[in-house]
């Protein structure tokens, strides 16, 4: 049978910090595991623990309070409050000296009559434990803070992968542009150059029958005449001399057209022409408007504004195209009837501005944040991919521009570009407002 003084010294061992108080919360007995970790000259028994321990005093008034007030168990564990007592503990694989992670425990003792004499504070290290565990999280951590990474690189991933498929498609669109622009040019030359042809024959045709006429009247030849007479009657040919000028010099007009937009559509289909060069951005404009002459013709008026003075940006002509081809056909669709878009151009300290403005139906608080953003759009499925103004961003940072858009329901949209200036090499210009229908 096991000896009391057996069982003291097996308590004064063990490895957790045992320590018995009074309800005034003096000590009435400690074990090693604190006298080991103490300073002290004196024995500590008749000691009020709170004195002791200034710092904590607070604290473990709090707990054992609780514990005589409440007749029940306290607890406290190390996440809640790592370092009860500013004890050292040695890590368990490298040795190292660091602040003791606690567990604590207060646990009635003597109850008499329902009132607690007696407290029995323990103490358990679990410096050990808290260390894997904490290890465990940082590496928690680590290995999510790489899964947001990866999440964040198969994100742009993706983004690259969709803009390159959209470069692609437009590539391949471009080249076809420009096969068909050069395919029809050459029937446009030689239709063009037989009108001018036609038209200068049949000036030499009516002058002839207008000296016939002439000729024809100096006989006075009264049957000849009116045989003259009534066949011109029946054939319109007064009609025709007036209408047929005319309707040849709209043809040569026509034609004329035709060929401005087939030329800008070689100039727009250069898709590989990636070089960078200064450019007149105002030719740029001008470009992407021709395209969309026939979308606008009927449901928008343009109203452009350009500076007297402006100077040359460097850029890449094809991809500012495009750029102004988003926005544009953004804000024709925002037009629920005829409505107008302005476009103003005007230089700044470092910088060259182009407005775009529209009275369309204007985008929404809660997602004018997110237009810029990769697949995002506001379009039915299978009518947006939600790359168009975010091939428009990259675009604009790619020329170290900037750009921004504001917006008001019912009212419109607006959106500013600015393009730095390297060099400025400006260009002489009339200021100029025209409406499409003038193009």
């Amino acid at each position: 049978m096991i000896s009391p003084a057996a069982y003291t010294l097996v308590i004064k061992k063990l490895p957790l910090g045992i320590c018995v108080l009074d309800t005034h919360f003096n000590i009435q007995y400690w074990n090693d595991f604190f006298t080991a970790r103490l300073d002290l000259t004196e024995d500590a028994t008749g000691k009020c623990i709170l004195d002791l321990f200034p710092e904590q005093a607070s604290f473990l008034k709090k707990k054992l309070t609780s514990a005589v007030v409440l007749n029940n168990s306290s607890f406290s564990y190390w996440e809640h409050r790592p370092h009860i007592f500013k004890f050292n503990s040695s890590r368990p694989i490298t040795g190292e000296e660091t602040l003791m992670f606690q567990n604590l425990e207060i646990v009635p003792l003597d109850i008499e009559q329902g009132e607690v004499k007696t407290l029995c504070l323990i103490l358990q290290d679990v410096t050990e434990q808290a260390s894997y565990l904490q290890t465990q999280r940082n590496l928690a951590d680590q290995l999510e803070i790489q899964y947001q990474e990866q999440a964040k690189l198969l994100q742009q991933l993706k983004t690259t992968q969709s803009q390159l498929l959209h470069a692609e498609k437009m590539a391949s669109i471009g080249q076809l542009a420009a096969g068909i622009a050069h395919e029809i040019n050459n029937p446009l030359g030689f239709i063009h150059s037989n009108l001018q042809s036609l038209n200068e024959y049949l000036n030499r045709l009516i002058k002839a029958l207008d000296f016939s006429e002439k000729l024809l009247h100096k006989t006075d030849d009264a049957i000849s005449l009116k045989l003259k007479q009534d066949y011109f009657n029946r054939a319109q040919i007064a009609y025709i001399k007036e209408d047929t000028p005319a309707l040849l010099q709209e043809s040569l007009a026509g034609i004329s057209r035709v060929s401005s937009i087939i030329q800008n559509l070689k100039v727009f289909s250069h898709v590989d022409n990636t070089s960078w060069q200064e450019c007149d951005l105002r030719q740029i404009v001008d470009s992407t408007l021709s395209m969309l002459s026939n979308e606008l013709k009927y449901k928008v008026k343009v109203h452009v504004d350009y500076a007297a003075q402006s100077p040359y940006i460097q850029c890449q002509p094809v991809q500012l195209n495009q750029v102004l081809l988003n926005i544009l056909n953004n804000a024709i669709q925002a037009m629920n009837d005829i409505g107008d878009i302005w476009l103003q151009m005007h230089e700044q300290e470092n910088s060259l501005s182009l407005i775009i403005k529209d009275n369309g139906c204007g985008i929404p608080p809660d997602v004018l944040p997110r237009v810029f953003e990769p697949f995002f759009t506001t379009k039915d499925v299978g009518q947006g991919s939600g790359l168009g103004l975010s091939m428009v961003y990259n675009v604009i940072k790619q020329h170290q521009g900037t750009i921004s858009v504001q917006s008001e329901l019912g009212v419109g949209t607006t959106i500013s570009i600015n393009f730095p200036l390297s060099n400025k090499n400006a260009w002489s210009g009339t200021a100029q407002l025209t409406d499409i229908e003038e193009r």
